[in-house]
């Protein structure tokens, strides 16, 4: 157990800077995730905007060199490699995520497991405060999907999706976030973003 916590710790350990980063400065960062939520806390929370979703027509691809997945985004989408996955965010920049992988060592977990490695390894190497689970959920493919609510260090408020699941030997994470947004101002979006995801069984 505690080489998943491990390994899943390394995948989101460069997330911290991904909600501060400029559009000149994206390279080899990740969507920050959650910790747990202090106790009597209160979630912290994002007004609905009043304008309407960005495009759901997906314009460009990107696919994982060593063909380990693939994931396509709407037109105005900027997207870039990192030596874990890839960083995309949407054009106004309030809208972001990331997908990242590695090898389980060939360790085979469930759901429940996989689901408590990734919150505490959210919640022993990411400084995130005022977080709330909201939601998790086995998806049709297989994968779980956590939702969740919180603050990064720089008083960010991320409501947030995580994807994780694990397929042979690799254990893949997909986040969507909005950043000072709620997530439902771009759902139209994240429903194609993630309906575009594959990976390799």
């Amino acid at each position: 157990m505690n080489h998943a916590v491990r390994l899943i710790s390394l995948l989101l350990l460069s997330s911290l800077i991904l909600a501060a980063c400029s559009k000149t400065n994206l390279t080899n960062t990740i969507q920050p995730p959650a910790t747990v939520t202090p106790p009597n806390a209160a979630p912290p929370t994002v007004k609905a905007s009043a304008s309407p979703p960005p495009s759901t027509e997906l314009t460009q691809t990107y696919e994982e060199p060593q063909g380990s997945f693939t994931i396509s985004f709407p037109q105005g989408y900027q997207f870039e490699q990192s030596d874990k996955g890839v960083i995309f965010r949407s054009e106004d920049e309030a809208f972001r995520g990331e997908v990242v992988f590695g090898s389980a060592q060939g360790g085979k977990y469930t759901s429940d497991q996989l689901e408590s490695f990734l919150k505490e390894a959210y919640r022993t190497n990411l400084k995130l405060t005022e977080v709330e689970w909201q939601k998790t959920e086995t998806q049709p493919d297989g994968s779980l999907r956590i939702d969740w609510v919180g603050k990064d260090p720089q008083g960010n408020v991320l409501d947030a999706e995580s994807f994780i699941e694990q397929r042979g030997d690799t254990i893949y994470i997909l986040t969507l976030s909005g950043i000072n947004k709620p997530y439902l101002d771009y759902l139209t979006d994240a429903q194609a973003i993630v309906n575009s995801y594959r990976v390799r069984e």
